[in-house]
């Protein structure tokens, strides 16, 4: 397996997804290819908020948020993610039906950096953890 190089810079990523295994997998895959990156996994919407608003905590570079949660989905953590005011912080929404994304849903959410069909793969890490 190709251990890929990124910048230089400390990372740290997070994914916000209720699916365990999926997380696990995620997980195991990045520090992999990558084993300088720190990964925090949230399992649901506010316990997620709740680790970007706790000052003590330090803020992810890239947030992978699924869609499809429970109680709250990843478009009631947009919202209130919009209300904290971050700066620096690259969404990535996580979805298993990429194609039923439209132009109007994908506008509507400019942070959201882009939008990446489950499962992820070492190119798409790749891409995304270098730009």
């Amino acid at each position: 397996m190709v251990v890929y190089k990124i910048n230089p810079v400390e990372m740290i990523v997070m994914f916000v997804d209720d699916d365990a295994i999926s997380n696990e997998i995620n997980q195991m895959l990045l520090r992999k290819l990558y084993p300088n990156i720190e990964v925090i996994i949230k399992n649901s919407v506010d316990k997620a908020l709740d680790y970007l608003k706790d000052s003590t905590s330090e803020n992810p570079n890239k947030i992978f948020l699924d869609i499809n949660l429970p109680v709250k989905n990843g478009w009631d953590f947009l919202i209130e993610f919009k209300d904290l005011n971050l700066s620096g912080i690259d969404l990535y929404m996580l979805t298993s039906a990429l194609d039923l994304l439209n132009a109007d849903v994908r506008t509507k959410y400019p942070e959201v950096k882009g939008f990446v069909e489950k499962p992820l793969y070492d190119y798409k890490l790749d891409e995304i953890l270098n730009c």
